[in-house]
């Protein structure tokens, strides 16, 4: 991948990061900040990848997501456990069945309990999307320092 001089916007006004062949920067309207850093090739390299993916949305938001799935797996693993569980205290207690009805309305119980808290978290993530009210005069802000 040819290196090239790689820049990303900081959220703190006026600060960019300037990424040169074989130097990392902090630049304020293309004035050096601080003494340029010395970087080995394979740190450009991996450094210019991480600072494309920090500027990609979807990247920023898959740590979010992947949270949020092994959450909603560890919730319906539990009630398939419990499920598995009656099954299994059925075959050793077959003429006795209160225990595998237990567990088995256990069972249901988390399973009805993991859709509601997904439910739940799907209606939390609508009324953020929805409560959120752009600043426009911060992107024209932005705008202006990109021309």
């Amino acid at each position: 991948m040819p290196g090239g001089r790689s820049l990303l916007r900081t959220e703190v006004r006026g600060l960019d990061l300037c990424l040169d062949e074989d130097s990392l920067a902090i630049t304020t309207s293309g004035e050096d900040q601080i003494a340029a850093i010395a970087l080995t090739a394979e740190d450009a390299e991996r450094l210019r990848i991480e600072m494309a993916k920090a500027q990609l949305w979807e990247w920023n938001q898959l740590e979010e997501l992947q949270a949020r799935t092994v959450l909603r797996s560890r919730r319906y693993l539990a009630a398939w456990l419990v499920m598995c569980l009656a099954a299994f205290s059925a075959y050793l207690s077959y003429p006795s069945f209160y225990l595998p009805l237990f567990f088995a309305l256990l069972s249901i119980a988390l399973w009805w309990r993991a859709g509601i808290m997904e439910q739940k978290a799907a209606q939390e993530a609508q009324a953020q999307r929805n409560s959120f009210k752009p600043e426009w005069e911060y992107l024209r802000q932005r705008l202006e320092e990109t021309e």
